[in-house]
């Protein structure tokens, strides 16, 4: 039928082209985005599994950075375990030079000063060996110290007007007694824990006083130790006001306890998921009852105890330079069989993170098949949507001239 008012060619050719157009955007969309799905209408079963996908993928390359940087930790921590190591051997062939007669009371004594250095040193190694701010050789990840059942606590005054405002043991050593002692001639403060012996002492100069409505922070750097002193007053407390600071006592708490550090190598929550390290306690000051480094601790102080002459004027013995012999190997096989398991868990991690990598891949891959477009066919069917596109414009263009043939009827 010849009509004017409908016609039916040219919207079945619009319908047609709407049609065409809304797949060659479609096609255009998918190819520029990457995406086979780029919206819950493209698929929406395809897409609420290929989030799970996703979710899954970040976790498992999450849980691989885990893993390396929990090897990189135990590399932290045997590294600082060789240097301990070293130490021990000079210390034992130290022990054995002790054990032999050749050497008298002042030999041994001077045998004793290395051996309290190194004692020394093993402790501080212990302290400052951390990973990100976490400690790893004192038994526990995180040391918790804090001043407890101190005299030199905040609030405490000072001369007239003056008042200690904040004690910071942060750098201190856990469950251990500080104690202030002064020098008039000197004008010093000297703060020393509970050993003797220069190397667990810091003096600082309190000449300077405090001068009206300020503040002072007397800083005990190589014991971790400071205290802050204000003085509300118009007028200066002096050197004499804070060295009769001396005999108050700073009393550490006992170290936070944690065993383990616990590591997520999983993309999910369970125990599966987690690989746990354990922390060692290399302390020898803070080492713990029982244990090998606690027995070397006490053959250590016993041989220092004989060395002070004015004491014990015989001095070391040999049975006890023998017995500091057997201590020391006790400890390095200790920490020996520690560094094993270390590099045994390290191992393991390397493992891990291998696996973790591969089931990564595959997963990708999966969610790659879901959600990714076949660049191929989305070329192929964006051709076919252009070429319909035209042919659709065209039959439009006809679609409109057959309308006019109904004039020539009109004229006729």
């Amino acid at each position: 039928m010849l009509s004017i008012q409908t016609n039916i060619a040219a919207l079945s050719a619009q319908n047609a082209l709407t049609t065409t157009n809304n797949n060659l955007q479609k096609s255009m969309e998918r190819l520029s985005s990457g995406f086979r799905i780029n919206h819950a209408a493209d698929d929406a079963a395809g897409l609420a599994i290929s989030e799970k996908m996703q979710a899954q993928i970040g976790g498992l390359n999450q849980a691989v950075r885990n893993a390396n940087d929990g090897a990189s930790m135990i590399q932290t921590a045997e590294g600082a375990l060789d240097q301990v190591q070293n130490m021990m051997v000079r210390m034992r062939n130290l022990a054995v030079q002790a054990a032999s007669d050749t050497n008298g009371p002042q030999e041994r004594a001077d045998i004793n000063v290395e051996i309290q250095q190194l004692k020394s040193e093993i402790d501080n190694i212990s302290q400052r060996t951390t990973f990100n701010g976490l400690k790893l050789l004192t038994g526990s990840m995180v040391t918790q110290v804090n001043a407890n059942n101190s005299t030199a606590t905040p609030g405490a005054t000072v001369g007239t007007g003056g008042s200690i405002t904040s004690v910071s043991v942060a750098g201190a050593k856990a469950a251990t007694t500080y104690t202030l002692s002064a020098s008039t001639s000197a004008n010093t403060l000297t703060l020393q824990d509970a050993l003797t012996g220069t190397i667990n002492t810091s003096t600082i100069d309190v000449s300077g006083g405090v001068t009206a409505h300020s503040s002072v922070t007397l800083n005990f750097a190589s014991l971790g130790v400071s205290l802050t002193v204000s003085n509300s007053t118009g007028t200066a407390l002096t050197a004499a006001n804070l060295e009769a600071l001396a005999t108050k006592t700073i009393a550490t708490a006992a170290a936070g306890v944690g065993q383990t550090a616990r590591l997520q190598t999983g993309a999910d929550a369970g125990l599966s998921n987690q690989t746990s390290v354990a922390l060692l306690n290399t302390q020898l000051a803070l080492a713990t009852a029982g244990s090998a480094m606690a027995t070397l601790n006490t053959a250590i102080a016993t041989y220092d105890t004989a060395a002070q002459l004015g004491t014990n004027p015989t001095g070391p013995t040999d049975d006890q330079a023998t017995a500091l012999i057997t201590a020391i190997d006790s400890a390095n096989d200790w920490i020996s069989a520690q560094r094993a398991s270390l590099g045994a868990a390290q191992n393991r991690l390397g493992y891990a993170a291998a696996s973790l990598t591969t089931t990564s891949q595959n997963v990708s891959a999966a969610n790659s098949q879901i959600r990714d477009v076949d660049v191929a066919t989305e070329t192929a069917n964006m051709s076919k949507a252009q070429i319909l596109m035209q042919a659709g414009v065209s039959v439009l263009a006809q679609a409109n001239q057959v309308q006019q043939l109904a004039l020539k009827l009109l004229n006729g």
